[in-house]
């Protein structure tokens, strides 16, 4: 099961199809935080610092953090991630308190991604392993179909719209069909 790192959500699958299920977190997530760190870094050279050395080193880095991230070396991404950290806190030591705001946002975002994986250790794999198993790695396609149907019908505009509750049972039913569990209930005795 690929998830996001929502802890109820393995108990809540397992407890669906009756029997437990291994999780992985889903690739995009972790590619999107890494993406909020690359933005983070933008807006520190934005500010045009005098001391760029360690901003380097941090860019360098974070190419190397996908790259561990992505070939299942998890123990040395934590270590990259605070190797970052120490980086980017003596570019705003350096570079005086215009930059400590960016340096800030950039600092967090290192946390957000380094919590995040620590939360969720036992759903990291080598995704590249997985890739080129021809295996799926992410739910973006999945979650941007759904989102795309939902806001379709849900949108203001539109004259038969869906209420909130509606579209919940719309997507029970729909999950019901796609994981077999209607399809059972319909096989049931005295199931009309």
């Amino acid at each position: 099961m690929l998830s996001d790192g929502e802890p109820a959500l393995p108990g809540l699958v397992c407890a669906a199809v009756g029997e437990p299920v291994t999780c992985i977190l889903d690739w995009w997530h972790i590619s999107m935080r890494i993406q909020h760190i690359e933005q983070a870094l933008r807006s520190v050279y934005a500010l045009e610092p005098r001391h760029r050395a360690g901003l380097e080193i941090v860019e360098w880095r974070i190419g190397r953090l996908r790259h561990l991230i992505w070939n299942g070396y998890h123990e040395e991404a934590h270590d990259e991630l605070f190797g970052m950290r120490h980086m980017a806190s003596e570019v705003g030591y350096l570079n005086g308190e215009k930059f400590r705001p960016a340096v800030a946002r950039l600092l967090w975002n290192c946390d957000d991604l380094r919590r995040y994986l620590a939360n969720n250790v036992d759903s990291l794999i080598d995704y590249g392993v997985r890739y080129r198993s021809k295996l799926p790695i992410s739910t973006s396609r999945a979650e941007g179909c759904v989102d795309e149907i939902a806001n379709a019908r849900m949108a203001k505009k539109q004259r038969m719209r869906w209420s909130p509750r509606g579209a919940h049972c719309v997507a029970t039913v729909r999950a019901a069909v796609l994981d077999g569990r209607l399809k059972r209930a319909t096989d049931l005795p005295g199931a009309a």
